[in-house]
């Protein structure tokens, strides 16, 4: 069963229907769960934890609407029909599949930010430098999920409850437009480096002479440790993929000039130069590149961990990785003989798909480096070469874009040069770095290449699967607001954007 509830409900107290997992206490019934100092490190861990539940339909979702990857399934033709585009999403299940979790995790993350002001060690005041760390982890959390839920929704808009601020009070929180959201969980993550920041970068995230000494954190959290220093790496990186969407989402809304497939639109500058600084500041970026960076999890990055140990969760993309196809469209552009970036994921499948659908399936399937604990990217160095090329662009340094792009396709991918011969044309460096995006991303589950999509104006250019002409295909490329939300909302759902 699946329930759909606002913040504002679950800031009255409403308990949510969640998945059975042992480390995700229930904090909408604070009586049941002791918020004290001995806690914290289940509390924590329940907001990394929980995070982790939704991917495969994050992955699903984002990889379909890009028009990458596809379940089939004769069980169910819907992974294949409305993701990729040949039937409309429904306002349910499918069409509507990013939200609950992702709003149970920030209320989760919100409730430790707001209770650590409030605990003392053994009646002793908790060092105001580590009770700032500790809350700055949990905002680079929260605004996390909340990137999760406006990466799938886009124009479509996402609940934002007392925007720029901690969540409270009973009413329906609104829903805010992509250009304002992106605005807000930029905010939010100014609001982790300020807390990061608050005392050195040697501040560990604990509670010194306690039961809580420092955060153990979760295996795919491991490059960050338990100091403030460590995180804010996490949150540069962040922030900096929040400012670049909220540069487009400027470009894209009202009173601006977005991008066209044939012209750069105006993304704000300031956002763009703003991004380049986060993402090279950041420790999990890297101008030097290897070959071994084509498998996502040997990359320098934070993750989603999995595992096959009673008590936890198996990586649940695994579950249908088998008869996850690349779609035609996707293979067509890929050299899938020699490119490792693609070869690290996927091989030729026994048999084609014969579902609903399969006509649009290659006859490649992901079965390389996959299993019961495979990692699932957060934030990577890969991506972030993408993000760092996307914010040149954005800013017109083609010819710089069209280097980091082509870096990773030599290094990493073992390809020669792709440089187009027009490096300092926008739509020739544009189409490069699309292309290449492809190949080097997909089933990363980080949404990168559907957005961008967005961000450039291409999607009625390049989202068809089902018509050539493309009359017939929905150009799906964003989920919708739950009908739970809707009925709310008495249907007066749409984006609040002055």
């Amino acid at each position: 069963m699946r329930i759909y509830t606002t913040l504002g409900m679950l800031t009255a107290g409403m308990a949510l229907a969640a998945c059975n997992e042992a480390l995700v206490p229930d904090f909408n019934v604070p009586t049941g769960f002791a918020h004290d100092v001995g806690a914290l490190q289940n509390e924590m861990t329940g907001v990394f934890t929980h995070s982790r539940v939704n991917m495969v339909t994050f992955n699903q979702a984002t990889e379909g609407f890009a028009r990458n990857l596809a379940y089939f399934t004769p069980s169910e033709v819907r992974f294949v029909t409305e993701y990729t585009g040949s039937a409309q999403l429904d306002i349910d299940n499918f069409g509507a599949g990013v939200w609950e979790e992702q709003y149970q995790t920030i209320k989760d993350a919100d409730s430790v930010i707001g209770v650590l002001p409030t605990l003392t060690n053994a009646g002793a005041t908790i060092p105001a430098a580590n009770v700032k760390a500790l809350q700055g982890s949990m905002e680079a959390m929260k605004a996390l999920e909340y990137m999760y839920v406006l990466l799938a929704h886009d124009t479509v808009g996402i609940a934002i409850n007392n925007p720029g601020g901690p969540i409270s009070g009973s009413g329906i929180p609104p829903i805010v437009c992509a250009r304002d959201a992106w605005r807000e969980i930029v905010a939010m993550l100014d609001t982790a480096q300020a807390e990061l920041t608050a005392g050195p970068p040697t501040t560990v995230l604990g509670v010194p002479g306690s039961t809580f000494p420092a955060l153990q954190v979760p295996p795919g959290f491991i490059s960050l440790g338990s100091t403030a220093g460590g995180w804010m790496n996490f949150v540069y990186a962040l922030r900096g993929r929040a400012r670049v969407e909220y540069a487009y989402a400027i470009a894209r809304g009202p009173g601006g000039t977005r991008p066209t497939p044939a012209t750069p639109g105006q993304p704000d500058v300031n956002q763009l130069d703003s991004a380049i600084s986060d993402i090279t500041a950041s420790n999990l970026y890297s101008p030097t590149l290897t070959a071994g960076e084509a498998v996502a999890s040997t990359d320098a990055g934070v993750f989603h961990a999995f595992s096959s140990a009673a008590g936890d969760i198996a990586n649940p993309v695994y579950g249908i990785s088998n008869s996850y196809f690349v779609l035609e469209g996707a293979a067509q552009q890929i050299d899938t003989l020699h490119d490792l970036r693609f070869l690290a994921k996927f091989a030729q499948a026994p048999a084609l798909p014969t579902s609903t659908g399969g006509g649009i399936a290659s006859s490649y399937a992901w079965f390389n480096n996959i299993g019961l604990g495979t990692p699932i990217p957060i934030t990577r160095n890969i991506q972030l070469q993408f993000l760092l090329a996307r914010a040149y662009l954005g800013i017109g340094s083609y010819a710089r874009a069209a280097s980091i792009v082509d870096n990773v396709r030599t290094v990493v991918g073992g390809l020669p040069t792709g440089l187009p011969l027009a490096a300092t044309d926008y739509v020739h460096v544009r189409d490069f770095l699309m292309k290449e995006m492809i190949p080097s991303l997909m089933g990363d589950g980080t949404g990168d290449q559907i957005v961008a999509v967005r961000d450039l104006g291409l999607i009625f250019q390049d989202l068809t699967t089902w018509d050539t002409t493309k009359a017939g295909d929905q150009h799906t490329s964003q989920e919708n607001i739950p009908e739970a939300e809707r009925t709310a909302r008495n249907n007066n759902f749409a984006p609040v954007c002055p």
